[in-house]
């Protein structure tokens, strides 16, 4: 039994702790200009739109989001959703609000290609990253994650996740462009990439780094 709430405990560290990396990979790539990951994307539109700061807006959409997710899975919910549906948006701003008082923001960097592109390379890699961390946690996961694999299990295997995933990624690309958020190279690299990415990470540091903390794999 203390074995079981050690394990729980670390694993609930873990996910605060993957989601701030993951926080701070989205702020990473706010700042190259070349776009966010395609959830993101669509946040920062819509929430320019309504005024709306992005951790205040995803909060809204994500308990939105939830109620039908809740109700078609409940495996989902856990520690980790709820600590991505309420603290990652608000993660993103912090880091952005640390960047600007060092005096780094996406305006100062617009004519510096290089530093844009090392930044666009090291924001997709800390977001992967940080995405592997918090998959491994196994503590649930949020809506917008866990909605690719509803489609698919109600519809008996017809519409693959893949396909599923993709198609709501490109919706939520194109109400991003609509509503004026950046779309480009980032989004197309996160929306593409990510996936094998995140297997690599999974396998060869998240994986060796639990294993040495005691979590049960």
């Amino acid at each position: 039994m203390e074995s079981k709430k050690k394990d729980l405990a670390l694993r609930v560290v873990l996910v605060v702790a993957a989601n701030l990396i993951l926080g701070g990979g989205i702020a990473v790539l706010r700042l190259s200009g070349f776009g966010t990951d395609p959830f993101t994307c669509m946040n920062l539109g819509v929430s320019s739109i309504l005024g709306l700061g992005l951790g205040a807006y995803q909060v809204i959409l994500n308990i939105i989001l939830f109620i039908p997710v809740f109700i078609l899975d409940r495996k989902s919910f856990g520690v980790g959703a709820l600590v991505n549906m309420l603290a990652l948006g608000y993660f993103v701003e912090f880091f952005m609000f640390l960047f600007s008082a060092v005096g780094v923001t996406i305006e100062g960097l617009a004519g510096s290609l290089g530093v844009r592109v090392f930044l666009l390379a090291a924001g997709v890699l800390v977001v992967c990253f940080g995405i592997s961390l918090y998959m491994f946690c196994d503590l649930g996961a949020a809506p917008y994650d866990r909605l690719g694999v509803i489609i698919e299990n109600y519809s008996h295997g017809k519409i693959k996740f893949r396909a599923a995933r993709i198609c709501m990624d490109l919706v939520s690309i194109a109400v991003g462009f609509l509503t004026g958020s950046i779309v480009g190279l980032g989004t197309i690299v996160v929306g593409f990439f990510t996936g094998p990415i995140v297997s690599f990470f999974r396998e060869r540091a998240v994986a060796p780094m639990v294993k040495k903390m005691g979590i049960q794999v």
